[in-house]
């Protein structure tokens, strides 16, 4: 082979290389947890491209991706204003995922999509349903409005996300409002208390007056029952048992014109 041949076939071997070069520094990958948002001339495409291997025209074209997984956002001590006007602090962590069919648009109307777009959504929406809730009902219903604010952002209608997970950690309220609820529960306590005490007092009130009209009603039927020879009867039973008793000598008993025992202690319901 001539020179000539020789610097041909050269010539084409470099081409070939710049050429595979070219497509090879052209590759791009997207991994299932991304899309890919083409830029062409500068311009965002607004047709996702899918997970997958990817060729793009160097220069003209670039590819960016865009993350679609839940991604996690952690805020510390976010001041929200209650219903009542009280200022609230509260540690929330939040989970959002970009939806993979707007991701190109998202990306084409907010350069940084996360600062951008999902941070200021979020706040805004969290501020919004926290200030539907009184300051005590954070201390009272905490649960409830736990649920509450979590629902309400995980309704959040956004075009280009949604929020998949709220969880709400802490919440400080104001001291003074501490305060407050704290004396209320003790107030309570007490109003609960005393209220114990006054049933329980009424129903020994009424035990009492249960017990006295039983005693009453006793007394009126043996009152009823002590008729006076009864009264004689017993009486005479009475002296004949202690002059039956061995520890008598003599007895000293009074009579009546009836030759009857002269009481000489009162009796209930006798004449004497």
């Amino acid at each position: 082979m001539n020179r000539l041949g020789q610097t041909a076939i050269g010539a084409f071997l470099v081409v070939l290389l710049l050429l595979l070069a070219w497509a090879a520094f052209g590759t791009r990958i997207v991994d299932n947890r991304h899309v890919g948002c083409r830029i062409r001339l500068g311009q965002i495409q607004t047709r996702e491209t899918p997970p997958g291997l990817h060729w793009v025209l160097v220069p003209v074209e670039s590819m960016a991706t865009v993350p679609i997984h839940t991604r996690i956002l952690d805020y510390k001590g976010v001041e929200v204003l209650a219903k009542d006007g009280l200022r609230i602090h509260m540690d929330i962590t939040i989970g959002y995922r970009i939806r993979a069919d707007k991701a190109c648009d998202a990306l084409l109307e907010y350069t940084e999509i996360e600062q951008g777009l999902v941070v200021p959504a979020i706040r805004s929406a969290l501020r919004k349903v926290a200030s539907a809730y009184l300051s005590t009902e954070y201390y009272e219903k905490r649960a409830e409005v736990d649920a509450g604010i979590m629902q309400a952002l995980e309704s959040l209608e956004n075009p280009y996300f949604q929020v998949v997970q709220v969880n709400i950690r802490n919440v400080v309220l104001p001291q003074s409002v501490v305060e407050a609820i704290q004396r209320k529960i003790v107030a309570k306590q007490e109003a609960e208390r005393m209220q114990f005490v006054l049933q329980k007092e009424q129903k020994e009130a009424e035990r009492k007056k249960i017990e006295a009209e039983g005693i009453a009603q006793a007394n009126r039927l043996i009152a009823g029952s002590l008729t006076e020879n009864y009264l004689k009867w017993y009486q005479i039973q009475a002296i004949k048992e202690l002059g039956q008793s061995k520890t008598n000598t003599f007895m000293i008993v009074p009579y009546d014109s009836g030759l009857f025992p002269v009481p000489t202690y009162p009796v209930p319901g006798a004449s004497r």
